[in-house]
């Protein structure tokens, strides 16, 4: 027994020792994103002058190359050449490192240089402020007298960072920055505390501080106490998303003009509490995280000034409206795009149609004016300064003669989803539908801020999965908010407890920054988008076709309360004095139709009162506001796709049923002319469609509509039942019931009436392809 015990001791104890070996000899990973310092894709005669996956102050502070020969490189591609006073870093968030609180990394770098102490390399975690107490913004002169806890405010600071100078006398050095310690330090409160330690990423830096050229190559980040001893052959993965936007990409690195459509709600467009201002970010200064200007500011020539002075960005003083389109995620990604492809902001459009309190439902009512720019420039409407026109703007993007489409789309939202449930991705289908209806080739990204991944109502999952459907790039912005929860105060990222401060847009920014990075010697084929392929979502037809408005004057609008829809989808505005508003659907209250507290008394082409899809097509549906005070400001309403009417006019219909005229009160929204169809008498007509809807008029003494399509029994409708409104009133009206799942082709349709007479209207077909 005790030989068994020693040979089971023993067998262990060599599969520990074989274990603990094997860790120690799995290779090393640089954390760094291309340390070979490999060129980015750009257009111009200038190469070498922008780097994959690192980032500069501006366009040409950096040269790729060998190290005009001082340095034993094997490729050319392996140095790059920092200019005097300049510098080069890369960062990157603690999850997309892999670390945790607890671990350590450590910098080595090896480099030449033409002055001893040229060269400074740093290594620091970025933190989100946070301070003890509160403050005011009118304590600076602002408008906004609410109160705020004092963490969040402006850009990520940098906890005290570790440095090493190249002091040597030789010209070629060798730097290590050893064993930086990850020390979250946190609770998940409102409060903030000069205590907490938010960290989210780490920073590596290279700094240029002389007047002379400095060479560095073969930089490695490493998880450990101490840096590598020789440089690991695997480095952290670079993203292809690029392959999914190819011709975004093409036009970016040939320097065509671009024109970029953001979508989104209060959250996209940068409307935190408090406000994105412009602070004082100089952590000597004695105004040290203060406020500059009003964020909104009534006065565009300071804002101007401010922009091109503190910021040292004039050509950016004609196309940043509020502060917050600055600091915003895409007016970020914007200013980078800009230095990375080295391009004159004149030939990069960013319309901003992100809009507080908006859903992806109701912004479908703004795609036309914003996609044919037929708003103009203004702060609150597209984040533009007045003055200008888009033309004046935009000269490249106009040289056609023809005003420009969206090139490519990010879609925001994700949090004002509350309608269609449980097919809000609907919505968002029918979006990419429309775009691609109207504007062949164009491209999109899903970058949403979603906070709620993992519940029952998140975007998360749908979108993620709608993404793949249609070969989009997807950035899972949840999944990072839930992993920066492990070594930070959600509040400071977020003090109002939804949306994102400054820093937190920094960290949303570079993760879209990423779906822009393609290599110079790319030779991956770029993967197109997917063109109007079958549905993913059987709802998404509703919102693909066109909108029509009605005024609150139009006949089809019944005691400035109702409405017969012209198909499935709307987008309503309503006039309550901002009281609280219901909705019936076909006289049902409609759960997931919005909230209903806005007030409208005219159209806004980015929010409304309610927005609903999910009804089935081809039926009859009618709206209406309970509420004796409330007043239907508009409507709009979703025409299906190609729709064609067949009224008593048209040519093929097959039966002797005389005409008749008839007047409706609502409207007469399918014709002012029926067939009398007696009882045993048919009507034959053949439509091309892939949908039908079949219309006729309720009656008291209707009889039953019985309908056949290609000789199969499609349904039997009696027409003597009237429709109930709120009050409790019945209205006989035109009514029309839908034929689905039909191939397109044509279609013999036959009816007939049975019992009683019945007054056809006509027939719909639709070509949903």
């Amino acid at each position: 027994m005790k030989k068994i015990t020693l040979l089971f001791l023993s067998v262990f104890v060599c599969s520990l020792f074989s274990v603990v070996m094997a860790e120690n000899t799995l290779p090393t990973v640089n954390l760094l994103q291309n340390p070979q310092f490999r060129l980015r894709k750009t257009a111009g005669s200038e190469p070498g002058r922008s780097i994959l996956y690192w980032n500069t102050d501006r366009w040409g502070d950096v040269v790729a190359g060998s190290g005009a020969e001082k340095l034993k490189l094997e490729s050319l591609e392996k140095a790059v050449e920092i200019l005097p006073g300049k510098r080069i870093w890369q960062f990157a968030t603690l999850p997309e490192l892999g670390l945790k609180g607890g671990d350590a990394v450590s910098l080595s770098v090896n480099g030449y240089q033409e002055q001893s102490g040229a060269l400074k390399a740093r290594l620091c975690l970025m933190l989100i402020e946070s301070a003890d107490g509160q403050w005011s913004p009118a304590d600076f002169g602002m408008p906004d007298k609410r109160t705020f806890a004092k963490h969040g405010r402006g850009e990520l600071v940098r906890s005290p960072q570790q440095e090493a100078s190249s002091e040597e006398t030789q010209k070629e050095f060798e730097l290590q920055l050893n064993g930086l310690k990850i020390d979250p330090r946190f609770k998940e409160q409102r409060e903030a505390d000069a205590d907490f330690r938010n960290v989210v990423g780490v920073l590596v830096e290279f700094v240029n501080d002389s007047n002379q050229r400095v060479w560095v190559n073969s930089p490695a980040l490493v998880k450990g106490e101490t840096a590598a001893k020789t440089v690991p052959t695997t480095s952290r993965a670079l993203p292809e998303l690029y392959q999914k936007i190819p011709r975004t990409m093409q036009k970016l690195t040939t320097g065509q003009p671009i024109s970029i459509l953001t979508l989104g709600s209060s959250i996209d467009r940068g409307s935190a509490n408090p406000r994105l201002y412009f602070y004082d970010e100089d952590p000597a200064s004695p105004h040290y995280k203060e406020p500059l200007i009003e964020a909104r500011s009534g006065n565009p020539e300071a804002m101007k000034r401010l922009i091109a002075e503190r910021m040292g960005r004039p050509d950016l003083q004609d196309y940043v409206g509020w502060s917050q389109h600055y600091f915003m995620y895409t007016g970020r990604m914007r200013r980078e795009l800009l230095r990375k492809f080295h391009y004159p902001v004149e030939k990069m459009l960013l319309n901003v149609m992100a809009c507080d309190g908006s859903s992806i439902g109701e912004s479908h009512s703004g795609f036309k004016a914003y996609a044919e720019l037929e708003l103009p420039p203004n702060p609150n409407e597209n984040g533009h300064p007045t003055g200008k026109s888009w033309q004046e703007l935009y000269p490249a993007l106009f040289e056609n003669g023809k005003k420009p489409g969206p090139d490519l789309v990010i879609f925001g939202h994700g949090h004002n989803e509350h309608i269609d449930r449980p097919d809000e991705i609907a919505a968002y289908e029918g979006a990419i539908r429309w775009f691609q209806r109207h504007y062949p080739g164009v491209e999109f990204v899903s970058c949403m801020w979603i906070r709620d991944k993992g519940q029952s109502n998140s975007m998360t999952e749908p979108m993620q999965k709608l993404c793949a459907y249609y070969e989009i790039p997807f950035v899972d912005m949840g999944q990072l908010i839930i992993d920066l929860k492990a070594t930070t105060n959600y509040y400071a990222m977020a003090p109002d407890g939804g949306h994102p401060a400054a820093g937190s847009h920094y960290l949303w920014f570079k993760q879209l920054e990423q779906v822009f990075e393609m290599p110079a010697e790319a030779t991956l084929q770029g993967v197109p988008q997917k063109q109007l392929p079958p549905r993913m979502n059987a709802f998404a037809r509703n919102w693909e076709g066109t909108m029509v408005r009605f005024q609150k004057d139009s006949p089809r609008i019944v005691d400035g309360r109702m409405l017969i829809l012209e198909d499935a989808a709307f987008n309503l505005w309503a006039d309550n004095k901002r009281e609280m508003m219901q909705l019936l659907i076909d006289g049902q209250p409609a759960e997931h139709a919005g909230h209903g507290r806005n007030s409208f008394s005219v159209p806004n082409p980015r929010n409304s009162t309610f927005v609903h899809g999910r009804l089935s097509r081809g039926d009859r549906h009618i709206i209406e506001i309970p509420n004796q005070s409330a007043r239907l400001g508009a409507v709009d309403c979703k025409v299906g796709l190609k729709r064609r009417f067949y009224g008593v006019e048209a040519q093929g219909w097959k039966g002797k049923s005389p005409v008749q005229e008839f007047e409706s009160k609502w409207g007469a929204p399918y014709g002012e002319q029926a067939f009398l169809l007696q009882p045993g008498e048919t009507l034959e007509i053949e439509v091309e469609a892939d949908e039908l809807s079949i219309a006729w008029l309720d009656d008291p003494a209707g009889g039953t509509l019985v309908a056949e399509v290609d000789g199969k029994p499609a349904w039997s409708q009696p027409t003597n039942q009237p429709f109930t409104d709120s009050q409790g009133r019945t209205h006989f009206i035109e009514n029309r019931r839908g034929v689905l799942g039909l191939p397109f082709g044509k279609h013999q349709i036959r009816l007939q009436a049975e019992g009683k007479p019945v007054r056809v209207i006509g027939v719909f077909g639709y070509d949903g392809r």
